[in-house]
């Protein structure tokens, strides 16, 4: 518990009542301080968006649940204005707003900061109880200064934007675009740079590492020509910034430039970032890997622990790909994946209901978020959205697409990071969450399915102020010539939002039989016919800003018999079962050794599933598979990306 928590919660006490609907425009109770309080509290958040959702909700939960449970209806908008008059006379109405909480300072350019760092700001801001009233400009320099530690003014050379830029990526708080701004304009930039590249550069984590790869290779081939690098490059060598350079190679956020030689007198903090043959690279890898197997997270690990390491697991896999087997000792890889499938579901069955209540305003946590985080990104201006779900396609081999797109597409700009897919990893829940923008239990009658996917998807967008004719779905997209009708109509005609499933990957996987290796080559065929550039091409050139994910990733497994009771939670998806009964579920669990029970609470009552151990899969004995359904990493955690045109430097 916090001072800014236990301000924010002290209304809510379940003995005043078991409903409260509370106005939140800010949102404030997302803070991440603030939401697990609730939780342990006992109180559940309702997000008001789709009426018809919330009513039979209401009227098949909530209504009758005195003594039971206790909802707090979470309303973006004015609640007396949205909230049914029935729902209003039965609850205790709040409001919050940052307005009221921080009323000295300028109220954009603290909703500029996000709930994320509520709680900080409300330390800094309680200590100064007389603090006067100042305006924008001032609240800037406020909160660029005592919050995230930038003072413009001392900015007064190149180097010194450079150094700050690098201390603000390795504390994982990048300066939200207006602050960037308001300090980029008040720095001494490079020579050329503008206001706008800077704003970027402080502000987007994936421009920052683009410009830190791209200098990187510039810098290290120069010196290993033994020639001066040039002019308007990161000056590397400076104290503050070459510091950073291993941590960045070794867990993956650059990749080491390749070099013809490296010369005798290259000095020692360079060698990490240069690699000039394959015995190099298979140096660094097993440097990678033995720093990811210390790197496990471990009891107390939040999800955003998980989510990096995942990262950094997925970015270790595609890059020994480039090595002869042997080479990058994959044993090594497979020897700790037990530790951490072990250490992963503990987390899961203590963390992963927590993720709902995560604020989605930065990123989302989980694949239901995804489409709350556009629609926040449109309230804050953004225009033209495109979600792209690559079916199946698991966090590494998103990195084959990714490289692909920046060969072909150099002017792209590709954000990749990650989130939690829903559990049981199948397409029937975790890509219908995706579409419908909310946990399966909104969608229990039709769990399992996809074809509510365009209807809930138009539903979402409608519920957020669009016509329904400015929203479009499509699937069954990848083949070639599959796209066609999409860039002839939607994306031609400037469709607001567009939503895509490229079903292609999945439909690689269940065939198959030869593992994940065999599965790649398989990709890269596919890729090399075109139709996946053709796409991205003609939704960036349309003006669009595209967002993909995954419903799920794959896993390599060997068959363990298929048990005699309950069903597949889908075709192939063999590494969950799904009971309607616990008695069933239970029953199940006793005779099939390792199986393991996880109920998530954002699941239907009557949707149970039973997972299959690491590794094992509910199919034939014996027989090899890749699959998806159960609680791996490579099933659970799935790429998340953005991907739009650099800006002009």
């Amino acid at each position: 518990m916090t001072a800014w928590s236990d301000h924010i919660l002290a209304p809510f006490q379940r003995e005043f009542s078991h409903l409260w609907v509370v106005t939140d425009p800010d949102e404030i109770l997302l803070s991440p301080t603030v939401a697990p309080m609730l939780a342990k509290r006992g109180f559940e958040l309702v997000t008001y968006r789709d009426p018809l959702a919330f009513r039979h909700r209401y009227e098949a939960e909530i209504r009758g649940a005195a003594g039971d449970g206790a909802y707090i209806v979470h309303v973006r908008g004015d609640a007396s204005t949205i909230v049914p008059w029935d729902v209003l006379n039965e609850a205790r109405v709040h409001a919050l707003s940052v307005p009221e909480l921080f009323g000295a300072l300028d109220a954009n350019a603290v909703r500029a900061v996000g709930s994320e760092r509520y709680d900080d700001l409300w330390q800094i801001t309680s200590s100064r109880p007389s603090m006067p009233t100042i305006g924008t400009v001032a609240t800037k320099d406020f909160l660029a200064t005592n919050l995230y530690r930038v003072v413009p003014d001392l900015l007064r050379r190149p180097a010194d934007l450079w150094e700050q830029a690098f201390d603000i990526f390795f504390r994982g708080s990048p300066l939200p675009h207006l602050i960037a701004c308001h300090v980029a304009e008040r720095a001494c930039r490079p020579n050329g740079m503008s206001v706008e590249v800077a704003a970027s550069i402080l502000s987007d984590r994936a421009t920052f590492v683009d410009r830190v790869q791209r200098d990187w290779n510039l810098f290290a081939r120069a010196s290993a020509r033994g020639e001066e690098p040039p002019a308007d490059v990161i000056p590397f060598a400076l104290p503050g910034i070459r510091v950073n350079l291993d941590s960045m190679v070794l867990d993956g956020t650059i990749a080491p430039a390749k070099v013809d030689l490296v010369p005798p007198s290259t000095p020692s903090w360079m060698l990490i970032g240069m690699v000039r043959d394959d015995e190099a690279a298979r140096a660094l890898a097993q440097q990678r890997i033995d720093l990811l197997r210390q790197d496990i997270p471990k009891d107390g690990a939040t999800h955003s622990d998980w989510l990096r390491f995942a990262e950094r697991h997925a970015e270790i896999v595609d890059a020994g790909r480039s090595l002869s087997a042997d080479a990058t000792r994959p044993d090594l890889m497979v020897g700790i994946a037990p530790a951490i499938d072990v250490s992963l579901f503990h987390w899961l069955e203590s963390g992963f209901d927590g993720l709902s209540f995560n604020s989605y305003a930065t990123a989302p946590s989980i694949v239901h978020q995804i489409a709350p985080h556009m629609a926040h990104r449109r309230r804050s201006g953004e225009r033209r959205q495109a979600l792209i779900v690559v079916d199946g396609i698991a966090l590494d081999q998103w990195f084959i697409l990714e490289r692909r797109l920046r060969v072909n597409q150099p002017d792209l700009l590709v954000d990749t990071r990650s989130c939690f897919a829903w559990l049981p990893t199948v397409t029937g829940v975790s890509r219908q969450a995706i579409f419908t923008g909310d946990q399966p239990r909104a969608f229990a009658k039709t769990i399992g399915s996809t074809s509510p996917e365009p209807v809930a998807w138009r539903r979402f967008w409608v519920n957020e102020g669009l016509a329904e004719s400015q929203v479009f779905y499509a699937k069954g997209l990848g083949q070639p010539g599959s796209c066609a009708e999409v860039i002839s109509g939607a994306i031609a005609d400037g469709a607001e939002v567009i939503g895509l499933v490229v079903d292609t990957v999945d439909e690689l996987l269940h065939g198959e039989l030869f593992g994940k290796q065999a599965l790649v080559g398989r990709i890269e065929h596919w890729l090399g016919l075109g139709e996946w550039d053709r796409l991205v091409c003609s939704l960036i050139d349309a003006g669009y800003r595209i967002y993909l994910t995954a419903d799920h990733g794959n896993v390599d497994v060997v068959g363990m018999g298929r048990p005699s009771e309950g069903s597949a939670a889908e075709e192939r998806g063999e590494r969950a079962r799904i009971y309607d009964s616990e008695a069933l579920r239970q029953k199940s669990s006793a005779t099939i050794a390792g199986s393991r029970v996880l109920q998530p609470g954002g699941l239907p009552d009557t949707y149970k599933p039973l997972f299959a151990p690491y590794g094992r899969a509910f199919i034939p004995d014996g027989r090899r598979a890749v699959v998806h359904g159960g609680t791996s990493l490579e099933e659970v955690i799935v790429p998340f990306v953005r991907i739009s045109r650099k800006e002009e430097t």
